[in-house]
């Protein structure tokens, strides 16, 4: 095969790839942090380098009102280094995250009959763009193949302009 052809069969390849985006994308303009979300000291001195949109629901994305009123906690504390928020559940919130340096969060709800805390690392969001589109691209009937491209385009990725921050769904359990 010629180097010609080699370049067109892979770039042939790569055409699905083109509508692949970064986390976040989509949105009609940027995201600002939620303005529930107050700022520490530590968080007003380092600036924010993304927003993260995290949801806060129950399993399965249960109606809240399927929910025991004795198990509805009236609000979750989000409570990090860098700030903290009362927010009500279920919601969603925009939380400001710093890069590879992006503290954890720790998520309390509590009720009469219910407590939630647990606590959550950073995310790599880009990576983990690239392994829903790779497992799309099989779903969908691109393939094994489909899947390697865009597992090997994510690979050759400058992994310095990875998008970090929360987890985007945070389940209550």
């Amino acid at each position: 095969m010629s180097k010609l052809s080699f370049v067109f069969a892979a770039s042939m390849l790569t055409l699905p790839l083109l509508g692949c985006t970064e986390p976040g994308s989509g949105q009609t303009g940027p995201l600002t942090v939620s303005k529930n979300v107050k700022l520490t000291a530590t968080g007003m001195r380092t600036p924010a380098v993304s927003v993260t949109p995290v949801k806060l629901t129950f399993p399965d994305s249960r109606s809240y009102s399927a929910v025991p009123y004795s198990f509805q906690p009236d609000s979750c504390s989000l409570i990090s280094s860098h700030f903290t928020a009362e927010v009500p559940i279920p919601s969603q919130v925009n939380l400001p995250a710093y890069g590879p340096n992006t503290p954890p969060l720790r998520v309390l709800c509590e009720s009469e009959n219910f407590t939630f805390d647990k606590s959550f690392k950073r995310v790599n969001l880009t990576q983990q763009a690239i392994a829903t589109a790779s497992v799309a691209h099989v779903l969908i009937g691109y393939g094994l193949i489909g899947a390697a491209v865009t597992a090997s385009a994510g690979s050759q990725r400058d992994t310095s302009q990875d998008t970090y921050g929360y987890p985007l769904k945070i389940e209550l359990q």
